[in-house]
């Protein structure tokens, strides 16, 4: 992919992450980095939709990311996200947590995370190793509301199967092998998923070492059109947190 392409490809995912609408040349025109004619941009996005990075559906001129998209945008072209004094206030507060009561700790922890980004989250801690071993009653869920808040959960059988899959199968969604990890969070993207039920979502995973052999793990599921770079910033920021708090609380 040429460099025109890859940042046509960036423009398309960031436009989508931001309005859930198909992505049509007019939106990018005169963006910074596109400086090309509307022709030109179609043809390009013509030739990324032949590539199979790009898709349109039916009932619209534009185009939307498919998986594949998403995983050139993850892998090699989205931007660092530089957390706001807000968000690294909100992910401060992880230092009023102890680690006396593990399951608190983690309950806590899923719901700040859960009301920062608006997705669902999972906490676990498990024997440490490439695959945690985890049951089900060591997985905590939260923020499972947030996934009726995004239009591609809208479809309440498609929300349904997703978070029947998260509350039920949590141990699973923690043990799937990893995809592909940057800054040490795992991206796993729709259907890359083991399971068929995640097909439309997208799977973030954090880790970060415990005391006594083990390791905790943080993690987020939005759908497949999430801000990839603040979620990686975010989930890796929170996991260092909980690192130095488990450090401390052993020193």
């Amino acid at each position: 992919m040429d460099e025109r392409k890859k940042a046509i490809l960036r423009a398309v995912v960031d436009n989508y992450i931001q309005s859930a609408e198909p992505v049509g040349s007019r939106a990018l025109a005169g963006q910074p980095g596109l400086d090309v004619s509307s022709a030109t941009l179609r043809h390009e996005m013509a030739a990324l939709e032949a590539m199979g990075f790009l898709e349109q559906p039916h009932t619209s001129a534009g185009r939307v990311p498919t998986p594949s998209g998403y995983r050139v945008y993850v892998d090699e072209l989205m931007r660092k996200h530089d957390l706001t004094p807000d968000e690294q206030d909100t992910l401060n507060q992880v230092k009023k947590l102890r680690m006396a009561e593990l399951d608190s700790l983690l309950n806590r922890a899923g719901r700040i995370i859960a009301e920062l980004t608006r997705t669902v989250t999972v906490a676990a801690a498990g024997p440490a190793g490439r695959r945690p071993e985890v049951r089900e009653e060591q997985v905590f869920v939260s923020g499972e509301a947030n996934l009726l808040d995004y239009p591609e959960f809208q479809d309440l059988l498609r929300a349904r199967r997703t978070l029947e899959y998260v509350t039920g199968q949590r141990a699973a969604l923690i043990r799937q092998a990893p995809v592909w990890e940057r800054d040490g969070v795992r991206v796993v993207i729709g259907p890359e998923n083991a399971a068929t039920e995640l097909s439309d979502a997208s799977v973030l995973m954090a880790t970060y070492p415990m005391s006594g052999g083990m390791r905790g793990m943080i993690g987020v599921v939005g759908p497949t059109r999430m801000d990839y770079s603040r979620m990686v910033s975010r989930l890796g920021y929170f996991a260092e947190k909980l690192k130095e708090m488990t450090a401390e609380e052993t020193e």
